[in-house]
């Protein structure tokens, strides 16, 4: 796992011309001066300093640590039915309360407000190196394929920005005073993010092309397959269909046999890997993950944050899915999946007592710098692909084919096949089965409820709310040992959500007034 590019840019040791880019950064990205980057064209005079520029996009791709970008995500899943916040030692009621829709969920939230800005960073990271590369004299090949590694980028934090604050602010170059622009409606934000990945696929090689030190560049499988996700956002079910069937056809990724072999940190970049994070093994001049560290039991080492539920863990149970519950779930006191050790218990002071197996590192694995550990985080592997074409394909009523590869992937976890289904059941089956196959990562089941309508409401109505199913679950049937002891965590979280509201996050109070009242404010905020 030594000499990766993307590990470099994610520890800012590129080069100058990824430090210029970050130094501006840290700036507000409507800031009038851009200062730092507005002489790079005369700075790249070679291929490494061009693509010590590319590499400074990927290093914006999980934040700059924890407090922007993990945590965040992290805050949002535990907004679903997945999961709790976990710990009754801190009394942090910023995070609890943005878990659970309270007031404090408001503009003036920081971890709104990081997020937000993290993501804006890297779109200008992007922008820079798309506008400055073309004049760069290095051969055409590298050109081409450094612009599509941006516009991958660019397309994957627009499509962060667009799915959690919905409106954004469009621009595809570099913005000056003169460029304090109004919010672009969501769907000419999504056709952007078309573009960019069309061009992107255009432009990039396959996954295997690269040698061994690119390994976790954008290929053209990622941006396929990110395109066949944001087509299923958009609910362009023909376009998603066809999107994940070229990937799926390009014969380039397949499921691993084994589903725990996905969470071992020495097994980077596998064959069901799209797109990944890589992280160096800890020194004291390298860097990891803390997501790992967060989520772990306090009695393990960890901050005891981001629990998951006993209402996931009967959702596993109800389909008889040992193999997946086992390597998604690890509760205290029991055998952790795949490696001889009993987990530790805390005194109950966890939500639930279950953590995120998908998140623990094996202790002679772990690394020690600042609680940072050297595990890589998938943002798209090939199960997605298979589901998403699952999804499509049953709204184009294509059931034989989406029963398909809804099988391909029950299979690999020793589930049996369903059959004879079609239309509603055929969507629910394959919307359940998103929920365990990604379950504990990323914002999967986050995303999925703000965009699954049942019966025209969107799942997350259905789940949240006074009459939410998951709040009256907890409030009147939950029997759990640990869940129904008292914790800082309020056992009817999600009663206070607000439908056309908190399916999306604020735009941050700083963001508005930099902009003189030209950005506006989501519904409800």
């Amino acid at each position: 796992m030594k000499n990766n590019f993307l590990k470099t840019a994610t520890v800012c040791l590129a080069g100058i011309a990824v430090l210029f880019c970050i130094t501006s950064c840290k700036k507000d990205f409507f800031e009038k001066k851009l200062y730092g980057i507005q002489d790079q064209a005369q700075t790249i005079k070679d291929e490494p300093t061009a693509l010590a520029l590319v590499n400074g996009c990927y290093a914006l791709a999980d934040g700059t640590d924890w407090y922007s970008g993990p945590f965040e995500r992290q805050m949002l899943e535990c907004s679903t039915d997945d999961g709790w916040g976990g710990n009754d030692y801190q009394d942090r009621p910023t995070e609890i309360g943005s878990m659970a829709f309270t007031n404090v969920l408001n503009a003036d939230n920081s971890y709104v407000r990081y997020l937000y800005e993290v993501l804006y960073q890297g779109v200008r990271n992007c922008n820079n190196t798309i506008s400055v590369i073309p004049k760069a004299p290095i051969n055409d090949g590298l050109k081409a394929r450094i612009i599509g590694e941006a516009k991958f980028l660019r397309a994957y934090y627009y499509f962060e920005l667009v799915k959690n604050y919905g409106d954004c602010v469009l621009y595809t170059d570099l913005p000056t005073s003169d460029q304090l622009i109004p919010r672009s409606p969501a769907k000419d934000v999504y056709a952007q993010i078309v573009v960019d990945l069309k061009e992107a696929a255009a432009a990039l090689p396959e996954k295997d092309v690269y040698s061994a030190p690119d390994k976790g560049r954008a290929s053209k499988g990622a941006a396929l397959g990110m395109l066949a996700k944001a087509y299923l956002f958009m609910e362009d079910y023909p376009n998603a269909e066809a999107a994940a069937n070229l990937v799926i056809q390009s014969a380039k990724y397949s499921l691993l046999p084994n589903f725990g072999d996905l969470w071992k940190p020495n097994n980077p970049w596998s064959n069901e890997s799209l797109f990944e994070i890589g992280y160096l093994p800890d020194t004291k001049f390298s860097t990891g993950t803390r997501a790992t560290t967060m989520t772990w039991a306090t009695s393990d080492g960890g901050w005891g944050w981001f629990g998951l539920t006993s209402n996931l863990e009967n959702a596993f149970n109800n389909e008889g899915d040992t193999i997946r519950r086992g390597y998604t779930i690890v509760k205290e006191g029991q055998p952790v999946a795949g490696e001889s050790r009993i987990f530790p218990a805390y005194n109950n002071q966890h939500t639930s007592g279950r953590h995120s197996r998908k998140l623990y590192v094996p202790v002679a694995e772990r690394g020690g710098f600042y609680g940072n550990q050297p595990y890589n985080q998938i943002i798209l592997r090939y199960a997605e692909v298979l589901l998403i074409y699952a999804e499509a394909a049953a709204f184009n009523a294509h059931n034989a084919e989406a029963l398909t590869q809804l099988n391909t992937v029950r299979n690999r976890v020793n589930l049996p096949a369903k059959t004879g289904l079609s239309g509603d059941g055929l969507k629910t089956a394959i919307w359940n089965e998103r929920r365990l196959e990604f379950a504990a990562e990323r914002t999967y089941r986050w995303d999925d409820i703000r965009r699954i309508k049942v019966n025209g409401k969107k799942l997350i109505s259905t789940l949240m709310g006074s009459a939410g199913t998951f709040v009256l679950y907890n409030i009147t049937q939950n029997t759990d040992p640990v869940e129904t002891l008292p914790h800082r965590e309020n056992r009817n979280k999600g009663i206070e959500f607000k439908e056309g509201i908190n399916e999306l996050w604020p735009i941050p109070r700083n963001v508005i007034q930099a902009s003189g009242g030209k950005v506006t404010q989501n519904n409800g905020y």
